[in-house]
């Protein structure tokens, strides 16, 4: 989980919890919370992280207990249970915001459906599966909204499904002249030979992953926001 994301939802659920005043009365709702927090610092922080740990031992009962002690003796001992739990929240949102030195995603910087397909893989920073599957996604898109076009044998796929629709031919060509048609075509067929190929039969491993599946979602976007553009009115909707 992206730390800009675990921030987020860290601090709605410390406003849910305050809100409550330390769910003292709602059991249910207490468990729940518990689990949520303690979710998301695993995810953004990771199990053998010393908050995780600290989390996990935080009381929210009393020690000893008779016939005798009151009701308001167990409801203290939640809030100051309650008030431990937040400020280990608060020093998990401090943490996290010490490694988000990263500036958010943009998503409006990309095609709304392939975000829509990607989003959760970016906020979880699985950015060779962000890769992989921009890959996938833009081929069946860009099929689905020619039709479906047959080779023979069977649907088109890779280099001969971007030969075929950005081709002279085609109704979804991209391009008005002879020459930007070329490089469009090009563009495409590159898309799947230089990327698909590689990144929708294998995850890999680099360094600059982020970097990388950054611009591979870029270029996907790019040719479906050209089509979108040029053949909006023309495109097929899961033909």
């Amino acid at each position: 989980m992206r730390p800009v994301v675990a921030i987020q939802e860290l601090t709605k659920l410390k406003a849910e919890a305050e809100a409550s005043d330390g769910f003292v009365r709602q059991p249910g709702e207490f468990e729940s919370w518990k689990g949520r927090v303690r979710g998301i610092l695993v995810r953004a922080l990771g199990v053998s992280n010393n908050l995780v740990d600290r989390f996990d031992k935080v009381r929210y009962t009393l020690g000893l207990v008779t016939d005798r002690t009151p009701q308001s003796s167990f409801d203290n001992a939640r809030r100051r249970g309650m008030t431990r739990a937040l400020g280990l929240v608060d020093a998990a949102v401090y943490e996290l915001g010490l490694v988000s030195g990263d500036e958010p995603v943009d998503e409006h910087a990309y095609d709304p459906e392939l975000w829509a397909h990607v989003k959760t893989l970016v906020d979880d920073e699985q950015w060779a599966m962000v890769a992989s599957q921009t890959a996938i996604f833009v081929e069946n898109q860009i099929r689905s909204w020619a039709g479906n076009p047959q080779g023979r044998d069977g649907n088109l796929v890779g280099k001969a499904l971007y030969t075929d629709v950005f081709g002279d031919a085609s109704d979804y060509r991209l391009g008005r002249q002879a020459s930007e048609r070329e490089g469009w075509r090009a563009l495409g067929v590159g898309f799947a030979q230089a990327l698909s190929n590689v990144d929708r039969h294998r995850i890999q491993r680099r360094d600059d992953a982020k970097r990388y599946a950054l611009g591979v979602l870029g270029l996907g976007s790019l040719l479906l926001t050209q089509l979108r553009h040029e053949h909006g009115d023309i495109l097929k909707a899961d033909a």
